[in-house]
């Protein structure tokens, strides 16, 4: 990597990291895994004042949907209503600020789907998009920062991120070129039997350097809990890891239950000590998740 182009990666990287920590004090009020239509509707209302109907017109959205979403919203203190009109609050215009500032000035989000910068004032839409393609992007690295070899296929990725493949890809590839190369892309012969060919994203080194400053590597490093879960599920990603857990209980109960059956006088011993492990997991995913 030239000087150029590396001082060109840290600034994007900077972008980033300011990115998320923005972003992470916006999902402190909305959560922003599932409160779309809440920050649809604080970025539709912006800086202005609007009925229902202008909001439902807008949104394309259900008018009880619209309604029971601005109730929410007024329970959390986002939102006022004033002779019919609402508008946003002192803490709904600060949230509403913060999304403005990174849709329009700058971060690894000021692409469209095919990596051209935003070149006029951002929509409602420009900026759910923008927010929902940078959450499947922080998903992807933190999946691939604790899987073998830094590699997973784009199945795998797409039902971790829960969209679909070929969506995914779309997001994905934008950042496997260019000067802001997190990822490498290619394709690979898969499976054992059928053999075919599937994407393949990795991290490259610049992309293990974001990986690096993210919070749930830092959480590794301070947490003996979320260590041990990496090191049992070889996995960071909380649906990856709780997937896994998942499938070594079933597969432990089993034994469990088939020991039991074979050694009865051994059955105390037997489901007292898979009790105590199943407990111990427990313990690991209450703190370590």
């Amino acid at each position: 990597m030239s000087h150029g182009s590396g001082s060109a990666f840290s600034g994007a990287v900077k972008d980033f990291m300011e990115y998320i920590g923005v972003l992470r004090e916006i999902d402190s009020v909305i959560d922003l895994a599932r409160g779309w239509l809440q920050l649809s509707v604080l970025v539709a209302i912006g800086e202005r004042s609007v009925r229902v109907d202008e909001l439902v017109r807008v949104l394309g959205q259900p008018r009880k949907a619209v309604l029971d979403v601005l109730r929410k919203m007024r329970l959390k203190g986002l939102v006022e209503v004033r002779d019919g009109y609402y508008m946003l609050s002192s803490r709904g215009l600060h949230v509403y600020k913060l999304l403005s500032s990174i849709v329009n000035h700058g971060g690894f989000e000021r692409r469209s789907a095919s990596g051209q910068s935003y070149a006029r004032e951002a929509t409602v839409y420009d900026v759910v998009s923008s927010i929902t393609r940078f959450l499947y992007l922080y998903e992807a690295i933190v999946a691939l920062g604790s899987a073998r070899g830094y590699e997973l296929s784009l199945d795998t990725l797409a039902s971790v991120v829960r969209i679909g493949e070929r969506q995914l890809d779309e997001y994905l590839s934008v950042y496997a070129t260019g000067s802001t190369r997190i990822f490498e892309r290619r394709v690979k012969r898969c499976g054992l039997i059928a053999r075919r060919g599937c994407v393949v994203y990795k991290l490259t080194r610049e992309g293990l350097m974001v990986f690096h400053r993210l919070p749930e590597y830092v959480r590794v490093r301070r947490s003996w809990a979320t260590r041990v879960l990496v090191l049992l599920t070889r996995a960071l990603h909380p649906r990856i890891v709780l997937k896994r857990l998942t499938l070594f209980l079933s597969v432990g109960s089993a034994m469990t239950m088939s020991l039991v059956a074979l050694y009865p006088e051994l059955s105390l011993l037997l489901l007292g000590g898979w009790v105590l492990v199943v407990s111990f997991l427990a313990l690991l995913v209450s703190r370590g998740l």
